[in-house]
């Protein structure tokens, strides 16, 4: 279930680190509450952004996750039951489940047997992605090429 892919529980953070042509940020993530009621479980987050020396920027967001897939701040993360090629289109990204068994490096660590997204922009003509989601851990890289703006997000630590 999503727990494995996104785990939400109360007082959660992760912190990642971005790099974009603009230069080096810190992204935070901080789960401040969870609610769970008819198989549905609703996480009130908080993230704050901060680029070189420029102040933080804090917003807040939900994320919600049911036996459909997991959706944060109004975007799907990935659909449920995960399975190898399911797919999705949130315009102009088409989304797939690429592997079930990826590991990837991080700053905070090797994770194995991670949930692989991959996912094209405009079909391929604005560029790719990728995701991996850390079983028990939940979104520990992104790397986006796209070609206007592409980033890097990588976890750098994680508690809860």
């Amino acid at each position: 279930m999503s727990a494995d892919y996104f785990p939400l529980v109360k007082g959660a953070e992760r912190q990642y680190a971005i790099s974009k042509a603009q230069g080096q940020g810190l992204l935070s993530i901080e789960v401040l509450s969870v609610t769970t009621a008819g198989g549905k479980t609703v996480a009130k987050c908080s993230r704050t952004l901060m680029w070189n020396k420029d102040l933080p920027e804090v917003t807040e967001f939900e994320v919600v996750a049911d036996a459909s897939g997991v959706i944060s701040g109004g975007v799907t993360e990935f659909k449920l039951p995960a399975s190898k090629g399911t797919e999705w289109i949130l315009s102009p990204r088409r989304y797939w489940i690429e592997s079930l068994d990826a590991e990837v490096a991080t700053p905070a660590g090797v994770f194995k047997n991670c949930l692989r997204v991959a996912y094209l922009i405009a079909e391929g003509d604005g560029g790719s992605g990728e995701r991996y989601y850390a079983p028990g851990v939940g979104l520990v890289k992104i790397v986006e090429n796209d070609e206007g703006d592409p980033f890097t997000h990588e976890l750098i630590s994680h508690s809860g």
